[in-house]
């Protein structure tokens, strides 16, 4: 009898533990304790339109160590000519810059162009530049808006250290877009100094500063909310606008 009734107990502890086993999941459907970080990108320029210029140079990182590349001159082409092209991008960080930046259809011309971000913050800096004849300030305020007429061409427009939120939350710096027209129903976008980074987490996270840095903006950058784009803004009183 007596071991009727520890066959007996054993059975029924087996069915109790049944419904407890069925709600542990299985070693390999265990979530991540460590969530996808966005990777960090950056390049000195590109363009798109009736001339193509691929992204150069340019990097993209997911990891803690840093990724840079450097490109003495920019491969020769009809719109813009550029040297010391540099990019880089690590953890919650990145960097682009620009050294003797021309585009001869838009009379613009600049001696450095840097844009920087470090966890969600950017900033770009501009130093020398001239549009038409006109100089630039040095530290635009984010989103800032330029025209002039090109007597060719038509009106060229630029965005000055323009600050936009990618739909994962990362901010993009983009120190000088510029919408140039080049004839009937063509256009050309051209993209100086882009870095984008999120804002990370604590630990180092500076690539170092540009080449050359011009001063710090007297106001911070505003950002705009996630996957929004912000309406550019005017431009100080000595930036050249189209009246």
């Amino acid at each position: 009898m007596r071991v009727k009734h520890l066959a007996r107990a054993a059975v029924i502890a087996g069915a109790a533990a049944l419904p407890l086993a069925g709600t542990l999941p299985l070693a390999g459907t265990l979530p991540s304790a460590q969530a996808t970080t966005p990777p960090s990108q950056a390049f000195a320029v590109s363009a798109s339109g009736p001339v193509a210029v691929p992204a150069t140079p340019s990097v993209t990182s997911s990891g803690p160590s840093t990724v840079s590349r450097s490109v003495a001159e920019l491969p020769a082409n009809p719109v813009l000519q550029a040297r010391v092209l540099n990019a880089a991008a690590g953890k919650a960080h990145a960097r682009a810059s620009v050294v003797d930046l021309k585009v001869p259809k838009a009379h613009l011309t600049a001696s450095l162009v840097t844009a920087k971000c470090v966890k969600g913050q950017g900033r770009s800096q501009l130093v020398k530049v001239q549009l038409n004849g006109k100089t630039i300030k040095a530290a635009a305020r984010p989103n800032s808006a330029v025209s002039v007429n090109l007597d060719t061409l038509g009106t060229a427009s630029l965005v000055l250290n323009k600050q936009t939120r990618t739909p994962d939350g990362r901010l993009n710096v983009t120190a000088i877009e510029l919408t140039l027209p080049l004839g009937p129903g063509k256009t050309e976008t051209i993209s100086i100094a882009s870095a984008t980074c999120g804002k990370g987490t604590d630990g180092p996270s500076d690539p170092g500063k540009p080449e050359q840095p011009g001063p710090s903006p007297t106001t911070p950058p505003s950002t705009p909310p996630p996957g929004q784009a912000p309406a550019p803004t005017p431009v100080p009183s000595d930036l050249p606008v189209t009246g």
